[in-house]
């Protein structure tokens, strides 16, 4: 009998827990795959970012394409505050959107053929939420050496990657690749996800592009600024030659140098028992944060 009192006791907690829970509009734009969600297929992203350490503010500009896979004229993007959208334009026309909350629908002006490919680019700019507790909490992470250099990372698997770029923030549909530019100021290296492509040396700032050409979810995306230097390996892998690229605090390389040879030992085995690593043309990177 006092089981049973037990178990209805948890059964009235639970229901009137679930009763206290009032979702919400915001809720329903970013967990639902919406009409403006729905007519669309994400097939690239190009994130052109410049951060700015010293007033912990971003700005730069994303573009999306996608394949049409049904008619419509209204495409949700999110953006979540205080980050602004500043302009956003599709085959070189501006185009209005309606901002509510965290999600912004946009109003297309030219046709949209299903079965065609189409993109439009968004700029953005603003101070991103700061995480509190990275990476359980998401956000930026401004931080800084122990020489005084900032030292900054990203983390928003929980958050959302809208709160520090404009993208199509559901799980559901991830993009098939991805290029990621950083700007950075001229003594730090910007880290991104995929294999390095080419660096910008510029007079301030230095520009390091990123490709990846598997598909990435959205919250999978990062950022990694700092004093960093590179070293790596290439590991014999199950499907060929692996290239290991590891990325940490100058102070630091003597010791990762040491502690990093247990990497091509970690992919040894997970090969030896999940089979072969699945992202042979993004390489694997190991990056201090």
């Amino acid at each position: 009998m006092k089981s049973i009192h037990t178990l209805l006791a948890l059964l009235f907690l639970a229901l009137s827990f679930g009763q206290q829970r009032q979702f919400t509009r915001q809720d329903s734009l970013r967990g639902s795959i919406t009409p403006e969600r729905a007519w669309w297929d994400l097939t690239y992203y190009h994130l052109d970012i410049t951060v700015d350490p010293d007033n912990k503010y971003i700005f730069g500009s994303n573009v999306v394409q996608y394949r049409v896979l049904s008619e419509s004229k209204k495409l949700q993007i999110d953006l979540q505050p205080p980050l602004k959208i500043e302009k956003i334009t599709q085959d070189g026309q501006d185009l209005q959107w309606e901002s509510i909350g965290n999600a912004h629908f946009i109003g297309l002006k030219q046709p949209q053929p299903i079965g065609t490919i189409k993109e439009l680019t968004i700029t953005y700019s603003g101070n991103p939420i700061e995480a509190r507790r990275p990476p359980w909490d998401g956000g930026f992470t401004w931080e800084v050496d122990r020489n005084g250099k900032p030292f900054i990372a990203t983390s928003c698997q929980g958050l959302g990657a809208s709160a520090w770029w404009p993208n199509k923030d559901h799980m559901y549909d991830e993009v098939d690749s991805m290029a990621l530019s950083i700007t950075v100021p001229k003594d730090l290296v910007g880290v991104g996800n995929g294999r390095l492509r080419k660096v910008e040396w510029n007079k301030k700032t230095d520009t390091y592009h990123w490709f990846v050409s598997n598909p990435i979810n959205n919250y999978g995306v990062n950022v990694n600024i700092g004093d960093y230097v590179h070293f790596g390996e290439t590991y014999s892998g199950e499907k060929g030659p692996l290239t290991l690229d590891y990325y940490v605090l100058r102070d630091n390389l003597e010791k990762a140098k040491s502690q990093f040879k247990q990497a091509p030992m970690t992919i040894e085995a997970f090969e030896h028992w999940f089979g072969p690593y699945p992202f042979y043309e993004d390489g694997y990177k190991l990056v201090e944060v």
